[in-house]
């Protein structure tokens, strides 16, 4: 089945690529490459594998690599607050525009399946002694938010019978990837506290729900998979654990009983909600495997063995090289 993955190159594009490959399936990546297209190179000889370096935003380019697609991955997007501050014009363009473009024109050449990458930001803020579900009022706190909320409606209102639209909201992501990103709550701790950083805690009772990259790739397949039925016009949350931020700290000190952490005040980030995964595992089965432990020891590992040269560098951030944009 040939496969269409919109920021293939990203932190979880890159780890669903490596799967949808293993399986067999002939994949089209589309990526920008804003940050580097290193991830990529394992794939790059892949007979099944082809990349196209564009913007998601070019309606022609998008009409080129749409044909033969049976099933479209929308993940690419500008992730988190801090990058999508830089232009807000520039996100909303990304997140938005081109995500309600590209399923227009998915729909129209016959893809029978669209999937898109959302988020479990979309809460905000929850009752502490509820699990936020699928049903609940969405409360964004960031532009970012704001225009996944908005893509999730319009994309939705789109889905029928022969273009089924399925959303998953992502927690919060952690663990390895071939885009290493260390601007993630997980990745960044544990990284400050292998190279001796102190660690700023913001709002440590604040609630956020997680799920390591590889879970979040096997979600993403097992919707693919699953009878189209179950998962046409629906919304899943996708998480393994809930934890505050001082647990956070519990678990990364038993492996760093040294580290160094600074407890703040609510800000900058306000965010504080707890996730229920009931209705992917009711729906179709889908059943976490990589707990939050598990990615704290797989990262530390990966540090202490200098599989990155520089773990500070900005490239495992969200900067952003606009200026790649003006040049494909």
């Amino acid at each position: 089945m040939k496969i269409l993955v919109t920021g293939a190159a990203g932190y979880l594009g890159s780890v669903l690529t490596g799967k949808l490959l293993e399986k067999g399936h002939e994949v089209v990546g589309l990526d920008a490459l804003m940050f580097g297209g290193e991830s990529l190179l394992p794939f790059v000889s892949h007979p099944h594998f082809s990349l196209v370096v564009g913007d998601v935003r070019s309606r022609e380019l998008v009409e080129e690599v749409i044909e033969g697609v049976s099933v479209v991955f929308h993940l690419a997007a500008l992730v988190g607050e801090p990058a999508c501050k830089v232009d807000e014009n520039l996100t909303k363009e990304i997140n938005f525009e081109a995500s309600v473009q590209l399923a227009d024109v998915a729909r129209a050449a016959g893809v029978g399946r669209f999937i898109f990458s959302s988020t479990c930001s979309n809460y905000g803020i929850s009752d502490a002694t509820t699990l936020a579900v699928e049903t609940d009022l969405l409360k964004p706190l960031s532009l970012y938010a704001e225009t996944k909320i908005d893509t999730e409606n319009t994309l939705l209102s789109l889905s029928s019978e022969d273009f089924g639209v399925t959303i998953l909201r992502l927690a919060t992501i952690f663990g390895l990837s071939g885009r290493m990103r260390f601007n993630l709550l997980i990745n960044e701790m544990v990284r400050d506290a292998f190279v001796g950083q102190q660690i700023l805690l913001y709002k440590e009772d604040a609630w956020r729900p997680y799920t390591h990259t590889i879970d979040a790739a096997n979600a993403l397949y097992a919707i693919m998979e699953a009878d189209r039925k179950k998962v046409t016009g629906e919304v899943f949350n996708v998480g393994t654990e809930n934890l505050q931020k001082k647990q956070l700290v519990d678990l990364v000190r038993e492996i760093f009983p040294d580290m160094k952490v600074e407890k703040k005040g609510g800000t900058p980030d306000n965010r504080d909600y707890k996730v229920s995964f009931e209705k992917i595992k009711n729906t179709i089965g889908f059943v976490p495997q990589k707990t939050v432990k598990e990615g704290i020891s797989e990262i530390f590992d990966a540090l202490q063995k200098n599989m990155f040269s520089n773990p500070n560098d900005e490239r495992y951030s969200s900067w952003i090289n606009t200026s790649v944009l003006k040049n494909i």
